[in-house]
């Protein structure tokens, strides 16, 4: 009996702590997410890190890493996932040293099995298919093992590597567990591009993947075993990202003032000056994002260089800059923007009609004459543009048919020039930003006879191709000639014009007080990916 007492008197201590504990304990807080919703203006094309060539940059450049990080303003190229690299004198060797204790987002350990075959990956998809921008590793012979934190690059020519691992594009590195996780038969399987796509992602990068609907948000988390936390020192950067697809500029402009949205990017450039009236903070960034007017110089009568160079003095650049674009922008200097590596002052046609009519009488062109723009309807500046060009076109007796069309048929449209160019329309307005820093990415994509994907003008010219291939060798080692080389290139396009270049656009990034954005977190190379590691939420 004495023994069932002391039973019950336990239990009876037991229940009378257990109320006290439920009524006077609190249990301590834990702290709250921080949140930053950015607002991005376009469909995610795909997030294949060895392939996507497209938008899907705004999702990779949080996610992944490359080797090397390319300093925009210092001009150099600085560690990411390697430490330290060297070069042989013919620069046709190069040896990067990894970083150690790094890890991808499903735990396997950071190391050089993982470069090689992320770089080999891109480059034999491209040799195979001519798909993604794996070309920048098409120098490579073979990418040699020396143990696990050493690789060493053979190379059929000389190379800048260490500025080519940095790209944008097709130098991600990604964890070679990806294999197992597609059921792929081999990397360039395209079951392994397809798991990619259906949103599956394992880089090293300071943020991973956690949801994905290319059409609607972006969900990223932050990736606390990130190597770089202790080196940025950021304790107020989110603990979640989430990128919301808004294409619709109004709509970012609302979402911010409801404050549906912290960072936007595409906000109409008209409300820019209300936005800051309300208190909003603003990075006006230079990038080098340019828009590029193409000719069709396998058509009549743009295949005649002074019809080309009339109407390129035709338009008033500076009407088109505060007209069409808001003053967002400045007046382009050839195809390479200000502050690229090989940018070229003094390849701007001055407005001038006298000096066009000249040149119209000298191309034979019997005015009048009617010529067809095509240019993509949902970009709000090319839209303003193909309508002050068609005005321009009617001081020179030249009537000007619009051709609006979103980006996919655009491109369909254009690529034509190679197979059918009296079918395709005379001019096309493009857009470009680069892959890697340097004047080969705009000049050989752009203008060079074997690249039918991007050459628009279905521009021929042996010596401008010549000078291009030997720039692009030279690179590797002798810089300064290269850049001799690429500037000789820029010259003979701006006497011929098969392309203008207009405006080096100017980006007003919108944020509220809620967030800090520091301009480091904007990067010129690679407009809309923001380094979400860098931001500051404020609690």
């Amino acid at each position: 009996m004495k023994k069932y007492l002391a039973y019950i008197g336990v239990i009876v201590v037991i229940v009378i702590l257990a109320a006290y504990f439920l009524v006077f304990y609190k249990a301590p807080e834990t702290a709250p997410k921080r949140i930053v919703i950015y607002a991005y203006n376009d469909r995610i094309t795909g997030i294949d890190p060895s392939l996507e060539d497209d938008t899907g940059l705004v999702v990779l450049g949080a996610v992944y890493e490359t080797l090397t990080y390319y300093d925009h303003v210092t001009g150099e190229v600085k560690p990411r996932l390697a430490i330290n690299w060297t070069s042989s004198e013919d620069g046709r060797e190069w040896v990067f040293y990894l970083r150690r204790g790094v890890f991808f987002h499903d735990g396997t350990p950071f190391n050089a099995t993982a470069v090689k075959i992320s770089v080999e990956r891109a480059r034999d998809i491209y040799r195979e298919t001519g798909r993604g921008l794996g070309y920048i590793w098409d120098a490579v012979e073979e990418v040699e093992i020396i143990d696990e934190y050493t690789v060493k690059f053979k190379l059929s020519y000389p190379q800048r590597l260490d500025l080519l691992a940095s790209a944008a594009y097709a130098a991600y590195i990604f964890s070679p567990r990806v294999l197992e996780y597609s059921k792929a038969s081999h990397y360039t399987d395209k079951a392994l591009e397809e798991w990619f796509n259906r949103g599956n992602a394992v880089g090293t990068g300071p943020y991973k993947l956690v949801s994905y609907d290319p059409m609607r948000e972006v969900r990223l988390e932050k990736f606390n075993e990130w190597w770089g936390w202790k080196e940025i020192n950021n304790p107020h950067a989110p603990d979640v990202v989430i990128i919301k697809i808004i294409t619709d500029p109004p709509a970012q402009y609302s979402g911010l003032i409801a404050g549906e949205v912290d960072i936007a990017c595409s906000v109409p450039r008209e409300t820019v000056k209300d936005l800051v009236s309300r208190g909003f903070k603003v990075i006006n960034q230079s990038t080098y994002h340019n828009f590029i007017l193409f000719f069709n110089t396998r058509r009549y009568p743009t295949n005649i260089t002074e019809f080309r160079l009339a109407i390129a003095h035709a338009i008033n650049i500076s009407t088109v800059i505060s007209q069409a674009i808001l003053g967002f922008g400045t007046p382009a200097s050839g195809v390479i923007p200000r502050g690229f590596p090989g940018h070229v002052e003094g390849l701007t046609y001055p407005y001038d009609l006298e000096k066009a009519r000249e040149l119209l009488r000298k191309a034979g062109v019997e005015i009048p004459v009617k010529i067809e723009l095509l240019y993509q309807v949902d970009y709000e500046e090319t839209n303003k543009f193909a309508m002050i060009f068609k005005s321009f076109m009617k001081d020179l007796g030249i009537e000007v048919e619009l051709i609006p069309q979103d980006w996919a048929r655009l491109k369909d449209i254009a690529k034509g020039v190679w197979t059918d160019p009296e079918n395709t329309p005379h001019l096309i307005v493009a857009d470009w930003w680069p892959t890697i820093p340097s004047p080969f990415d705009y000049l050989y994509t752009m203008l060079h006879s074997e690249s039918k994907e991007w050459n628009f003008a279905g521009y021929v010219n042996p010596e401008f191709d010549s000078l291009i291939y030997e720039a692009w060798e030279l690179e590797g080692v002798d810089y300064k000639l290269a850049l001799k080389k690429y500037e000789e290139a820029q010259r003979i396009i701006y006497r011929e014009a098969p392309v203008i270049g207009l405006w080096d656009e100017i980006r007003p990034y919108v944020h509220s007080n809620r967030v800090e954005l520091p301009e480091g977190a904007l990067n010129p190379m690679y407009m809309y990916v923001v380094r979400f590691e860098l931001v500051r939420v404020r609690s």
